[in-house]
């Protein structure tokens, strides 16, 4: 009976429970979250403000505000706690830091204040071994050698970065297994200074030993022992194994390269090397678009295939449908032809190119040798066979209106090149000069000698990418004929996408009198850029080119030049950046448009 009557109680606690449940939870007060705005006071550094912005809980947990003022102090505690190293590893050793928080301003400010005191410097560097003595003397132990300026900022970065210099230093001259086993800082705060000492254990000197290279399957191994840039027997040299490094991944064949010396050397004193490397496949395709109002819209395609026979021989097919423009070519390439880093080139090319001054169906043969001196520095030699037949429909001075021709030619050429990336270059030169003399097979009595220069250069102006200056200057020359008796599509131009942009293709120069170009047999075309990145993915170029061509085998730059101002766009993208230049001709003729525009991949230069 007991257990009968107690039920229907517990049923109707129950019941009370669950209907008062929901008023309870509607009408407990809900925690508001205290909103903040942090700020830093007290530096005039704005690169360390941002770096401690970046280490500070109050801004980066900004949209996770706690749920009370004293939750909100104590996150500013602990930011003191973990800027003031910060602080101190930018060189002001003496800082102190505090934080204020007014409740009275909504949201809420909280402000931590820096008083760095004096700016501390580095007096001296020494060296030690961990028994006191001197470690082995390197060829250049000054310390800006390995990152270091005496009486310059007394920064951890920089200290702390010198240890992997000091260590490749070492291996730089034989001693792979160098270390720095510790370091000695010590703060002078009576005379603001920082003096730091390396604990070096040097190791062994040893030599490059056995090269064993793993992962190829389709490549000839002895074709990649002719990469290997150190000799065995010799002192080891770490700059020659990233010499190797880069010889490996600029033949194109392998995806990732990577060199391991043995952990110790052998009883000979010398280093095992392996080298494991990663095959590409052999085959790739790419394809392009191209627009600019005077040429009009473009397309290319390419298929290449790579290491045909194992040694690194590659042909590749490519075609150009334009506008004014329709051609195909087909090149072959044999790398260590009869000597290591010299290549037999073998080209083929149809085209048939329809630009304002003229019509021109050509075929161009040509084979040679391009031979890599450096890693930066190639030049070569060819023999060159060309049959056109050109329509010129620029008249003057009794020009005919049709020729046909066939050249024999030899070019003969160098190029420097020393910049960080193909298509989008921050930093480095380029250089080129060909020089080719022709003389004809048949059609008119063709003797001339083509010379072209051209050097750009690109410079950093921040410690990053995202402000770079670039400039170019291209110099052509015809000795031997003059521009009535040479056929228009051998004469020199200026005007289009990659020359004086704001002007149309070919048309930076004297025009007939039917508003063509003649062009000329010299020419002088100049350019620059600022190219500012806003984003990572958005940059604007500003840019102004020059240049014209003339009658004469030298450049007249006194006979006046035309320029073209404009702004441009590009986006970045994994594969080069993507361009959109406007350009407009400040000597604008009647037959010129009012602005040009330009879009295609890649920098104008």
């Amino acid at each position: 009976m007991t257990g009968s009557r107690r039920r229907p109680l517990r049923s109707a606690l129950w019941l009370l429970i669950c209907c008062l449940a929901p008023g309870l939870l509607i009408t407990a007060p809900a925690r508001a979250a205290v909103l903040y705005e942090p700020r830093i006071t007290g530096l005039a550094d704005k690169a360390l403000i941002g770096d401690l912005e970046a280490l500070s809980r109050l801004f980066t947990l900004r949209d996770k505000p706690p749920d009370t003022l004293a939750g909100l102090r104590q996150r500013a505690e602990d930011d003191l706690t973990r800027l003031l190293p910060a602080v101190q590893g930018a060189g002001y050793w003496a800082a102190g830091l505090a934080y204020t928080v007014d409740a009275t301003k909504t949201p809420v400010v909280v402000t931590i204040t820096v008083t760095p005191g004096p700016l501390y410097h580095l007096k001296s560097v020494s060296f030690t071994t961990p028994k006191g003595g001197k470690p082995p003397p390197l060829a250049d132990n000054a310390p800006k050698a390995f990152g270091l300026e005496i009486g310059g900022p007394a920064r951890t970065a920089p200290v702390l970065a010198a240890e992997g210099a000091i260590a490749a230093a070492y291996a730089n001259e034989g001693r792979l297994y160098a270390k720095v086993v510790s370091r000695k800082v010590v703060i002078d705060r009576a005379t603001d200074t920082m003096d730091v000492t390396y604990v070096i254990d040097a190791g062994p000197k040893v030599r490059f030993g056995p090269a064993r290279i793993e992962g190829l399957s389709r490549t000839d191994p002895a074709y990649a022992e002719r990469r290997i840039k150190w000799r065995r027997g010799a002192v080891y040299d770490a700059r020659e194994v990233a010499k190797t490094n880069k010889a490996l991944l600029d033949t194109g064949l392998f995806s990732t390269v990577r060199i391991d010396p043995a952990t110790a050397p052998n009883a000979a004193g010398e280093v095992p090397m392996t080298i494991t490397l990663t095959e590409r496949v052999r085959h790739s395709v790419g394809a392009g678009l191209d627009y600019d109002t005077s040429e009009g819209f473009g397309a290319n395609a390419m298929w290449e295939y790579r290491n045909i026979f194992g040694a690194g021989e590659s042909l590749g097919l490519s075609t150009e449908l334009a506008q004014q423009r329709l051609a195909g070519l087909a090149r072959f390439r044999k790398p260590d032809f009869l000597a290591t880093d010299q290549d037999l080139v073998i080209e083929a090319e149809l085209a048939d190119e329809m630009p304002d001054p003229y019509e021109a169906r050509r075929i161009r043969l040509f084979t040679g040798l391009d031979r890599h001196f450096t890693p930066e520095l190639s030049g070569g030699v060819g023999l060159q066979g060309e049959k056109a037949n050109v329509t010129q429909n620029a008249l003057f001075d009794a020009v005919p209106a049709h020729v046909q021709y066939a050249l024999l030619g030899v070019p003969i050429f160098a190029r420097r090149d020393t910049t960080d990336d193909l298509l989008n270059p921050t930093r480095g030169n380029r250089e080129s000069v060909t020089v080719t003399p022709y003389t004809h097979l048949s059609g008119p009595d063709l003797n001339f000698v083509a010379l072209q220069g051209k050097a750009s250069g690109y410079q950093k102006l921040a410690a990053d990418d995202r402000l770079v200056a670039a400039g170019f200057v291209t110099l052509g020359s015809i000795l031997g004929e003059s521009v009535e008796d040479l056929p228009a599509d051998k004469r020199l131009y200026a005007g289009g996408g990659g020359s004086v942009r704001g002007y149309g293709y070919q048309r930076a120069g004297p025009l007939a009198s039917n508003n063509l170009p003649i062009g000329g047999v010299s020419s002088l075309v100049l350019g620059a850029e600022l190219r500012i990145k806003v984003t990572e993915t958005i940059g604007v170029v500003p840019f102004f080119d020059a240049g014209n061509v003339y009658r004469t085998s030298l450049p007249d730059p006194g006979k006046g030049l035309f320029y073209g101002p404009g702004i441009g766009a590009r986006y970045y993208t994994p594969i080069g950046p993507v361009r959109l230049d406007v350009a407009f001709p400040l000597h604008k003729r009647p037959s010129d448009g009012s602005f040009q525009v330009y879009i295609s991949i890649g920098q104008a230069f």
